[in-house]
């Protein structure tokens, strides 16, 4: 069973009751936004997503919040961001910062919309929206008077699960202070049931520099917010989360979910959501940090392949295992043949269809519960060659390889591939993927007495074809290889180095079919 679909089974057994009752399961997700998303919390973004559609696959309300936190310290500046300009920002909540881009209401309004913008041809069911006016409107109200009402207890957890412990007169609110405006340097030093008394302390934190005022006042209606952890036990009763996971770094031992679950259980007597643990995505084996400006952001692999493809990237593992993407590398060339070979095992054109992949196909679609039509699409590296040929057309040689005309649909399948097969070689492609006709043989190409004798034959027999196609050549070639009696890389490399520099390449009895008959059998004559 696909790993998605087990996960769907265990939330509809243990969510039997409310299912029963038709009340809709809430899943939820977050991201700070701390700077651009990275690729990296897209795979939390499509679990939860992917969760939704199959639940709503089965016919089981639900509901996918998607938080852009805007509320939290600005504790780290990103790379591409003016040091100085905004050092003096450093401690304000996000809301308050002001943006990089001309037009963005805060610091953090750019980040979220190009995340949206970015998810959005997913077609993921996702509702977006913004934390910091839910603390305006008092939806966190009773849950700060629960976390101060008993902060002894909360102090105890920390120190009962992960072994730090808070100090005796900590207690878990941060007050956003009203002389400099900053949240990450204030502590709270005591409450009295309505107001708290604070101290915006100048040394609090080494990332911040505090004000130093003092004072009392009331911590509700955004006013202040909660410590991450205790936050996060908070919005799971305050949203009715039924359903949300995270990812690696928060499941150690004694880690932010074993402590945010016991304070859900006791502070707020909720019970923790069901759990979606999931491993890391890399970037070229390297964990991504949106504050240090590591990796490639959401929008940028975005653009590089096309929705499907980026969904099926995210999924297509189990969630316990990590996902290692270089999008410089062969990944993308072989992520599109991957995925073309789960489309053979769902359509059954593979000789033994495994259902595993064909599920991940499925679900890699936009919209899970529609069947997905069987398009021929050609392979990634033949369009590689295509699209670098000025004398092909792409529909032109897409029907030859077809062997018929395509449909109004595989014509559109075939142009949107083709533009990301574009982008990729003007952007990442490595060298054995840049194709170049030679006027002329190399002339370091060495043979054997052999191999020229076989050549100069297919020359001939080529030269003879009445039907120039790309079966009839590669048929020739194969004839030719067994008439002469040599090993496959004796005679399809020096092909390939005769027209193309290269050792290897698209299918060669179909490249060679794309240039004149006459010129292939001439060049290989004058051998």
């Amino acid at each position: 069973m696909f790993w998605a679909d087990e996960f769907a089974d265990q939330i509809a057994e243990r969510f039997h009751k409310e299912i029963t009752e038709g009340t809709p399961l809430i899943i939820r997700d977050e991201k700070t936004l701390s700077g651009r998303v990275h690729i990296g919390s897209v795979r939390g973004i499509v679990m939860h997503g992917l969760i939704s559609q199959i639940l709503t696959e089965k016919k089981i309300k639900n509901q996918f919040l998607f938080e852009l936190n805007d509320n939290d310290p600005m504790d780290g500046l990103p790379v591409y961001v003016d040091q100085e300009k905004y050092a003096v920002h450093m401690g304000k909540p996000l809301f308050a910062v002001p943006g990089i881009n001309e037009g963005d209401e805060n610091f953090s309004t750019g980040f979220g919309e190009e995340l949206q913008m970015a998810m959005a041809p997913m077609g993921l069911p996702i509702t977006w929206y913004h934390l910091r006016p839910l603390y305006v409107q008092g939806k966190f109200n009773d849950v700060i008077t629960q976390a101060l009402e008993r902060a002894p207890r909360i102090r105890d957890i920390y120190k009962e699960v992960s072994g730090g412990g808070k100090p005796d007169d900590w207690f878990p609110l941060n007050v956003i202070c009203p002389t400099c405006g900053k949240i990450g340097t204030t502590k709270v030093t005591g409450w009295d049931g309505k107001e708290v008394t604070f101290e915006c302390k100048e040394q609090y934190v080494d990332w911040a520099q505090g004000c130093g005022h003092k004072g009392s006042m009331n911590p509700f209606d955004g006013n202040a917010t909660l410590p991450w952890k205790v936050e996060w036990a908070a919005k799971w009763k305050v949203m009715g989360v039924n359903i949300e996971g995270g990812g690696k770094d928060h499941y150690a031992a004694g880690g932010s979910r074993e402590v945010a679950a016991l304070i859900s259980k006791d502070i707020f007597e909720y019970p923790a959501p069901f759990d979606l643990p999931y491993e890391f995505f890399n970037l070229a084996g390297k964990k991504m940090s949106a504050s240090k400006g590591l990796g490639a952001s959401a929008k940028d692999v975005a653009d590089l392949l096309p929705p499907k493809i980026l969904k099926f990237l995210m999924i297509r593992k189990e969630a316990r295992v990590p996902i290692d993407f270089d999008p410089e590398g062969k990944t993308i060339p072989n992520l599109f043949d991957e995925y073309d070979r789960c489309a053979d095992h769902f359509f059954g054109r593979h000789d033994e269809p495994f259902a595993g992949y064909s599920r991940s196909f499925a679900l890699a679609q936009k919209d899970v519960t529609v069947e997905p039509e069987d398009l021929w699409e050609m392979r990634f590296q033949a369009l590689s060659f295509v699209v670098q040929m000025p004398h092909l057309h792409v529909d032109e040689e897409a029907a030859k390889l077809k062997g018929s005309a395509l449909t109004e649909a595989e014509t559109a399948a075939l142009h949107e591939r083709a533009d990301y097969v574009k982008r990729w070689i003007d952007t990442l492609a490595p060298a054995e993927y840049t194709f170049v006709i030679q006027d002329s043989t190399p002339a370091d190409l060495e043979l054997q007495e052999k191999q020229k004798e076989a050549l100069t034959a297919l020359g001939k027999k080529l030269g003879d074809l009445k039907e120039w196609t790309g079966e009839t050549v590669h048929d020739k070639i194969h004839r030719t290889k067994e008439e002469f009696d040599l090993p496959p890389k004796e005679i399809f490399q020096p092909l390939y180095r005769i027209f193309m520099d290269r050792t290897s390449g698209p299918q060669v009895g179909w490249f060679l079919s794309t240039m004149k008959q006459e010129d292939v059998a001439r060049r290989l004559m004058e051998l």
